[in-house]
């Protein structure tokens, strides 16, 4: 660890003091120095002082009987008890023992911070690899109490109920992007978008901060909450958790940025908590499908799109083709379709139907009689309305396929 930034604290602080400084292991050896001939020869006095565990300077007459000391003063560097190395600074003793004691304290505090950092990420890689287990479990192949145990020694009990959610940053690549393009106007636009990412995860445990909620980062722009439910019923799940999410989608758009939130099912146990997190990626992959902005998309409210997304692609395919191709070929499509959803979803009600899509009802019934015509269907006959509901559904769900081919 004091190797790594031995050279980094010394180009800073002698830069600060205006005199030579020098960094050595707790065996003498230099690791770091102003003059770069000194890196990886022995100063003698750093054993001495790691030694007497205090601070020594060795003026003129003592530093000639050691081994590479010049005139000046040399400290232990403390880190939790443990005498890691010295600093040494290289002047009159009388001139740069000022400044001793802030070299000292700096080298710890900048060393202490390396070991947080250090410690922060290795927590959070094993939290990482904690979620993937979780996502990974097989009731009949996994071993429960290895991974419960797992948990607990991360500080978390995971037998308690829970509900997964993933998070997807609208655009992020985008304004990492725009970040990167802006460079020449900031320092540092890798620390910005560090930064930047450490405070989305900060307002995502502001949200979800019950001490046992599992938050981690999945790549740049999605995260993963497993959320503990503390003592909810089930009718008031939904709910509660919806409720989380607008506020937390109401902070992020404060950071300027929008995101989309799939909630999966609510997971009693490992084997539903794994449920629970596929369910969770399968409301936001359908959700994304459906909607073209961002949105809370709960697993529960897509039942019958989940279903139809299990039917064969082309089995799919032929279906929309059979139904609603001759629709695709006016320019308003668009409307058309959304005129079958809303008219299907409002119960066949003209009243909700013109509501839903915010148009008069002669509007509506103009839209009506016009799919009608083109398709030969009734609309007013449940069956085949729900035909072609299904049919623009099907076709959401593969449009993204077809686009990604």
């Amino acid at each position: 660890m004091l190797a790594k930034l031995a050279q980094e604290i010394v180009n800073i602080t002698s830069e600060v003091i205006g005199h030579d400084v020098l960094i050595t292991d707790k065996d003498g050896m230099v690791l770091g120095s102003s003059d770069k001939s000194r890196i990886g020869t022995l100063h003698q006095a750093s054993i001495g002082a790691i030694f007497r565990r205090k601070e020594m300077t060795h003026n003129e007459v003592v530093s000639s009987t050691l081994k590479g000391v010049k005139p000046g003063i040399t400290i232990p560097i403390e880190i939790s008890g443990e005498y890691v190395g010295t600093i040494g600074i290289t002047g009159y003793p009388n001139e740069v023992s000022k400044f001793g004691m802030l070299a000292k304290k700096y080298a710890e505090i900048l060393l202490r911070e390396e070991i947080i950092n250090k410690s922060s990420l290795l927590r959070e890689r094993a939290l990482q690899s904690l979620v993937q287990e979780i996502a990974a479990f097989d009731h009949d192949q996994s071993d429960e109490m290895l991974l419960l145990t797992r948990g607990r020694e991360l500080g978390y009990d995971l037998k308690p109920p829970r509900v997964a959610f993933v998070i997807d940053l609208f655009q992020f690549n985008h304004i990492t992007s725009e970040i990167h393009h802006q460079a020449l106007k900031m320092d540092s636009p890798e620390i910005y978008i560090q930064s930047l990412k450490i405070n989305i995860e900060s307002k995502i445990k502001k949200i979800f901060s019950n001490n046992q909620d599992i938050t981690v980062s999945l790549g740049s722009d999605k995260y993963v909450v497993l959320h503990m439910l503390d003592g909810e019923t089930d009718e008031d799940v939904p709910e509660m958790i919806k409720k989380k999410c607008k506020q937390l989608i109401k902070i992020l758009k404060e950071l300027g940025i929008d995101a989309s939130i799939g909630i999966g099912t609510i997971g009693c146990k490992l084997t539903n908590l794994n449920e629970s997190y596929h369910a969770a990626w399968r409301a936001l992959r359908i959700g994304k499908k459906m909607t073209d902005h961002p949105d809370i998309f709960y697993i529960k409210d897509f039942v019958l799109e989940e279903l139809l997304s299990y039917i064969h692609k082309s089995t799919a395919q032929h279906f929309v083709e059979e139904t609603i191709t001759k629709l695709m070929e006016y320019p308003d499509h668009d409307e058309l379709f959304r005129t079958i959803t809303a008219w299907c979803e409002s119960s066949l009600s003209p009243i909700n139907s013109s509501k839903e899509l915010n148009i008069h009802r002669n509007t509506l019934f103009y839209r009506l009689n016009k799919i009608e015509q083109i398709t030969g269907s009734n609309l007013r006959n449940f069956k085949e309305a729900l035909e072609l509901y299904l049919a623009v559904k099907l076709m959401q769900i593969l449009e993204p396929e077809r686009k990604a081919d």
